[in-house]
C-alpha cells in the first residue's frame, strides 16, 4: 500500500535533482503536514532547509526527526546546534541550560554556554563559562579566542593562564591553533608589545591561509561581474515593473571592521528597526537569479521570470529569520558584489556603505579571526588587492546609485555621531528617538567580532590603530598606496 506521502517524497527527490528551490520548499511542507515518517533522512532535510535559509522547515524537520526517536541529550544539542545557526541566541542558551553538563562534552559545553551568554551581552557569565572550558581543554582555541574578547587579557590573570597553555594548545588541529594566536595576539598588543602582537596575528593567519586559499585573479572577476551589465537602464526598467514593496531591510555594506556594526547597533535602537544581523540572503537570490550581473539578471528575466520573484524570495528568507515585524538591518559581508540585485530588486531599501582608514582597517582586518572565513585577510598584499577592488566596486555604485547610496566615513562618525545620527534617520526614514543616540545601551543579540565594542558609548579609540605597526605594514602600503593614490 502507497504511503499518503509518498507522492511528496518522490517530488523532493526530483525537485533537488533539478535544484528547484520553490518545488523543494513545497515538498517538504507536504512531508511535513502530511507526518512522513522518514526518521534519520529528517536530520538531512533540516540541513538542506538551514542552507537554504528556510530556517521554520529546518526546525520543524529537526523536531520530527526527535519526535521519531528517543530524545536524548545529544539529539537535544542538535537543536542547540541549529538555533545558534539561524541566530536565535536566547532560545539556544535556555535550552543549553537544561542539558547535563557533559553535553556535547564537558569543555564544549562551557563553551557554548559562553558563546551564546556572551551574544546576548552576559559578559560576567561568558567569562565564567569560557574559563571553565579552557582549564577543562587548556590551549583550547576557539575558547580562548572568545575568552579574550571578554576582558583586557594584560590587566587579568587570565593573560598568564594564556601563556601557560602555549606548550597544550601546539598539539591543535591548523584552525583551533590559529584562534590561539588571535588570543595571544591580543594579549600582546595589550601589553603594548607590538611587534610579538603582530608575529601572533600573522601566525594565526598563515595558519588560515592554508585552509581557507584566496584567488585574487577570482576576487577581481568576481567584482567585476558585479559591475557587468548594470550601465544602462536596466535597474530603473525592473523598479518600474515592479509590484511588491521592498522597504523592509536597510543595507548596511562597507569592509569588514568598519563600522558596520557601530551603523547597525545605532539603527537596531530604534523602535521602528526589529533587528540587524549578518544575514548572507543575497547569495540565495543570485543563485536564484544565475548570477550577479546584468547580464544574468536579464537572462533571468527572459526566461519568463520577474524581478518580483527575487523581491518576494528577499522578504520570505528575512521573516523566516525575524518574523514580520520591523524593520531589518542586513550588514552581510560582501554585500558590494550583489549590488546590482539589491538596485533592482529591492529598490526601496537604503543603502548606507562604511569607509575607515584604509591603513586601520586593513590592521583591523589581519588582526580579526572572522568565523565565516575571509581568506583575503590573511595575507598583506592580498588585503589590498581586495580593497582595490572594494574601491572600484564603490565608485562604481557611487555613479550608478547617486543619493540612493549614502557614503558615511567612520572617522567622522565618531568624531560627531549626533549629526551623521540624524543624517542616517533621514536616509533611512526613519524619525528621531532619543535610543539611537544612546545606541550602547541598547540590548540585543550581536554575533560579530564588534559584539563587545558596539556596547561601549560611541568612541575614537578605532581611530589610529594601526600607527604601531605601519613598518610592520609596509607591504600592504606599498601594494595599495601606491596604486590608489592619496586617500
Amino acid at each position: 500500500m502507497q504511503l499518503t506521502w509518498s507522492p511528496w517524497l518522490d517530488e523532493l527527490k526530483q525537485a533537488t535533482a533539478v535544484r528547484d528551490r520553490r518545488r523543494t520548499r513545497l515538498a517538504v511542507e507536504g512531508l511535513l503536514d502530511a507526518g512522513a515518517r522518514l526518521g534519520g533522512h529528517w536530520r538531512g532535510i533540516s540541513e538542506l532547509m538551514r542552507i537554504s535559509g528556510e530556517l521554520s522547515l529546518a526546525q520543524r524537520a529537526l523536531d520530527a526527526w526527535l519526535a521519531e526517536t528517543t530524545p536524548t541529550p545529544q539529539s537535544m544539542y542538535s537543536k542547540v546546534v541549529l538555533l545558534t545557526q539561524a541566530g536565535r541566541m536566547q532560545e539556544a542558551h535556555a535550552l543549553m541550560e537544561n542539558l547535563p553538563a557533559d553535553v556535547p562534552d564537558a569543555a564544549g559545553h562551557a563553551y557554548v554556554r559562553g558563546n551564546t551568554a556572551l551574544s546576548l551581552g552576559q559578559v560576567a557569565q561568558a567569562k565564567q563559562w569560557l574559563h571553565r572550558s579552557v582549564l577543562l581543554r587548556p590551549g583550547w582555541g576557539p575558547a580562548w579566542l572568545t575568552l579574550a574578547s571578554t576582558t583586557n587579557l594584560s590587566q587579568d590573570p587570565l593573560g598568564e593562564l594564556l601563556l601557560a597553555h602555549g606548550p597544550a594548545a601546539q598539539h591543535q588541529g591548523p584552525a583551533d591553533l590559529a584562534r590561539y594566536h588571535y588570543a595571544l595576539g591580543k594579549l600582546r598588543a595589550e601589553q603594548g608589545e607590538s611587534d610579538l602582537a603582530f608575529d601572533a596575528f600573522a601566525r594565526g593567519a598563515q595558519l588560515l591561509r592554508s585552509e581557507t586559499p584566496y584567488s585574487r585573479a577570482g576576487d577581481a572577476a568576481n567584482a567585476q561581474a558585479a559591475m557587468q551589465g548594470f550601465d544602462g537602464d536596466l535597474i530603473e526598467r525592473l523598479g518600474a515593473a515592479r509590484q511588491r514593496s521592498s522597504a523592509r531591510p536597510i543595507f548596511v555594506t562597507g569592509l569588514p571592521r568598519s563600522g558596520t556594526t557601530l551603523v547597525e547597533q545605532i539603527l537596531a535602537s530604534h523602535s521602528q528597526v526589529a533587528h540587524g544581523a549578518e544575514l548572507n540572503l543575497m547569495q540565495h537570490l543570485a543563485v536564484e537569479a544565475g548570477g550577479v550581473s546584468g547580464q544574468a539578471l536579464q537572462a533571468f528575466l527572459d526566461a519568463g521570470r520577474g524581478v518580483d520573484d527575487l523581491t518576494e524570495l528577499y522578504l520570505h528568507l528575512l521573516q523566516e529569520r525575524f518574523g514580520t515585524a520591523g524593520r531589518v538591518v542586513d550588514k552581510s559581508i560582501d554585500m558590494s558584489r550583489f549590488m546590482g540585485l539589491i538596485a533592482a530588486a529591492l529598490p526601496e531599501a537604503p543603502i548606507i556603505w562604511m569607509r575607515r582608514d584604509p591603513l586601520d582597517n586593513a590592521w583591523s582586518c589581519l588582526r580579526t579571526f572572522f568565523i565565516h572565513g575571509v581568506g583575503w585577510s590573511y595575507d598583506l598584499q592580498d588585503i589590498a588587492e581586495h580593497f582595490k577592488l572594494e574601491d572600484r566596486l564603490l565608485a562604481f555604485w557611487k555613479q550608478r546609485l547617486g543619493a540612493r547610496l549614502l557614503i558615511l566615513p567612520y572617522a567622522e562618525l565618531v568624531a560627531d555621531p549626533e549629526t551623521w545620527t540624524r543624517k542616517l534617520l533621514l536616509h533611512c526614514n526613519l524619525p528621531e528617538e532619543p535610543a539611537v543616540f544612546t545606541p550602547h545601551a541598547t540590548q540585543r543579540v550581536v554575533m560579530t567580532a564588534s559584539a563587545l565594542q558596539v556596547r561601549r558609548p560611541i568612541n575614537r579609540d578605532g581611530l589610529n590603530v594601526a600607527a604601531p605597526y605601519k613598518q610592520r605594514m609596509q607591504a600592504f602600503c606599498d601594494a595599495y598606496f601606491e596604486a590608489a593614490g592619496p586617500q
